[in-house]
């Protein structure tokens, strides 16, 4: 019956949607697999797919509509609600956690729990791991190194998502962590009984109890699966190995379930995504109608042409074939510059190009494949005073390491810079705020820099850390080398500091390699620093600044789900992407293309792949570099001879 709230609206599906479209909104049940290519209306279909099946008779109460985020359900139903009437109010949305949470709360006595069990939030569980850590340090050996509460936490919840042991999944993405396999076990163990004791419950918990639940107990598995007799699934090439299972298990008994995603996005496996679901689909469910939305809405076809290359080459995967009626369009340009500097200078001139045109830079992303790749274009924005958001990373003037190591060069360059010589005393252990004040000061006044260790007390238990930095930065300050070399001193010297403080320190390590290189242009440490000094002009306070002129700088992790009239790709050149670290597994390398075609296919009209012609080594110097292997198999005939901006079509 329709909602006095609502008046129906009468929907001629089939002229509303096109071919492909149709044929998985109007499929009548049984197992179906929407393989949703980029821009090819993904949403849009499943929000026509849950009015399709409310407007022919489904009991809206008995949809199920899964997403990961609860906006995401949210978004889609009000938008179906708006395209038929309020019943669809009726329908089930939510994420995989919070369904599991709603079983295990109704069948909670089948597990001896309250019904009124905690589910502990992220927070909650680093504090409770962080117990657990407290609780076992004592036998733990070199307990200043040992991973912190929330490096513990994806350690353990990537096990659980994946159904693998600690000790392989340490092996495989936390090697230098290889040695603490059995005393992250030992914390887990724990945790686990912390857990029970105090009937609580994780967000791994609740998939994977729920799963057992369902798995051992066939009556509720039935009285379960009888709540929903049809199943909507979003973004399936992002589920985890439990997720899966509890796609199977909830539609045990009828089948009826539509699962959308494209499984050349796939590029989460860092989440505990697992490729493999998708392509596995037809294996779970036998008979499954496979149906490819491959009209694109999004990008002119000379981009598709590049989407197109990269993705055919794909080991595995469903094929397909993007096209679009909008047939014109500019080419892409595959840049070369000579070096990152020269890279990031391009990218300002374009940018003003763009300005003169009248294109909103709002309407500009810059992308690249980890968050340090933008460290040198943000460094050249800022001096330009070119406002811009970064998504994904952090601003590099903003990153709690490379913050200490221009601490460490201020105080080179100027001795009475007190306030970074508070930063780096800090740093230091058992130097508190007072004691680090009382030294800079110290610092600051003294005649010589061959006086600054004899500032320091004797028999303190920092006095050796302290004049052995103070000697160190006096090294440094009177090395005849370049100033990447002098910046690489300072990286080493803190790389201890690193490994002690972060899990993650191999990472922030590369990101130190990247701020020597930044370096290089600069014929003195004070020119440097004032570069890297300057604020950006905040656009809440600056009156003068468009909001429509700040470019976008993003990861392209985070960039997946976006779209603009023009995307840059910086770097895609062998070593940035494939990074060198997936180059020994295949399936991370088949993950590293997807990424380069998530990238390209966020562009709807201009696209630029810049590929700079050498990159900064510490050891050798600028060495030549190759275009990506993902770039090599593209015909050079997709790529404009010469790229010119006039010839674009203003907005």
């Amino acid at each position: 019956m329709t909602s006095t709230h609502s008046k129906k609206r009468l929907i001629d599906y089939e002229q509303e949607m096109n071919p492909a479209q149709f044929a998985a909104v109007s499929t009548e049940a049984g197992p179906v697999l929407v393989i949703a290519g980029a821009g090819s209306g993904k949403t849009r279909t499943i929000v026509y797919r849950v009015a399709w099946l409310v407007d022919h008779g489904v009991d809206p109460s008995s949809i199920l509509l899964l997403t990961f985020t609860r906006k995401a359900s949210q978004e889609m139903l009000s938008r179906a609600i708006r395209l038929l009437d309020d019943r669809i109010a009726l329908v089930s949305g939510g994420t995989f956690h919070s369904v599991g949470a709603s079983i295990l709360r109704r069948y909670s006595r089948f597990l001896d729990f309250e019904a009124s069990f905690t589910i502990l939030d992220q927070s909650d569980s680093f504090e409770m791991l962080d117990i657990a850590r407290k609780e076992l340090l004592p036998p733990i050996e070199d307990v200043k190194s040992f991973p912190k509460a929330r490096t513990i936490s994806e350690i353990v919840s990537r096990a659980v998502g994946s159904g693998q042991s600690i000790q392989d999944i340490i092996r495989q993405r936390y090697q230098h962590l290889e040695n603490y396999g059995p005393d992250i076990e030992r914390v887990r163990a724990f945790y686990e009984q912390y857990k029970k004791t105090h009937h609580s419950m994780d967000y791994d918990d609740l998939l994977g109890r729920a799963i057992d639940l369902l798995e051992t107990n066939e009556g509720i598995r039935k009285d379960v699966c009888s709540r929903w007799s049809h199943i909507l699934v979003d973004e399936y090439q992002d589920t985890n190995r439990l997720q899966a299972r509890m796609v199977r298990l909830l539609a045990n008994e009828h089948d009826n379930v539509m699962a959308v995603g494209d499984d050349s996005q796939s590029i989460y496996s860092f989440r505990g995504a697992d490729f493999k679901n998708i392509m596995r689909f037809p294996d779970l469910f036998p008979g499954a109608k496979i149906i490819k939305l491959e009209e694109n809405y999004r990008s002119v076809q000379p981009i598709l042409e590049v989407a197109n290359s990269i993705i055919q080459r794909a080991g595995m995967g469903f094929q397909k074939r993007l096209f679009t009626t909008k047939k014109h369009g500019t080419r892409p340009l595959l840049a070369r510059p000579f070096s990152e500097k020269d890279q990031s200078v391009m990218i300002l001139r374009m940018l003003k190009e763009f300005n003169r045109l009248g294109i909103s830079l709002n309407d500009v992303a810059v992308l690249f494949r980890a968050g340090f790749h933008s460290f040198d274009l943000e460094a050249e924005l800022t001096k330009a005073r070119r406002p811009y958001v970064k998504y994904g990373g952090f601003k590099f003037v903003e990153s709690a390491h490379i913050k200490d190591v221009l601490a460490h060069l201020r105080v080179i360059a100027n001795k009475s810079d007190t306030i970074s010589w508070v930063r780096i005393l800090k740093a230091i252990p058992h130097i508190g705020d007072k004691t680090a004040k009382a030294l800079a000061s110290g610092f600051v006044e003294a005649d010589s820099s061959s006086d600054l260790a004899i500032i320091v007390p004797e028999r303190k238990k920092y006095t050796d850390a302290v004049r052995n930095m103070v000697n160190t930065l006096a090294q440094i300050s009177r090395l005849n080398g370049s100033l990447p070399e002098k910046v690489d001193q300072v990286n080493r010297f803190l790389t201890p500091y690193l490994q002690s403080s972060y899990d993650n320190y191999p990472k922030r390590l590369r990101e130190l390699d990247q701020l020597a290189q930044m370096s290089a242009p600069y014929n003195t440490l004070t020119e440097f620093l004032n570069d890297v000094a300057l604020e950006p002009p905040d656009p809440e306070v600056d009156e003068n600044i468009d909001s429509k002129q700040r470019v976008v700088l993003s990861t392209i992790h985070s960039a997946k789900g976006l779209e603009w009239g023009t995307v840059i790709i910086i770097w895609a050149a062998e070593g940035r992407i494939p990074s060198p670290m997936s180059l020994n597994d295949p399936d991370d390398l088949e993950e590293e293309r997807r990424l380069l075609y998530v990238a390209v296919t966020r562009a709807k009209e201009r696209l630029v792949i810049v590929v700079p012609q050498t990159i900064y080594d510490r050891r050798l110097g600028l060495v030549p570099t190759t275009p990506s292997r993902f770039l090599e198999e593209i015909p050079m005939d997709r790529f404009a001879a010469r790229w010119s901006l006039d010839c674009v079509e203003k907005p």
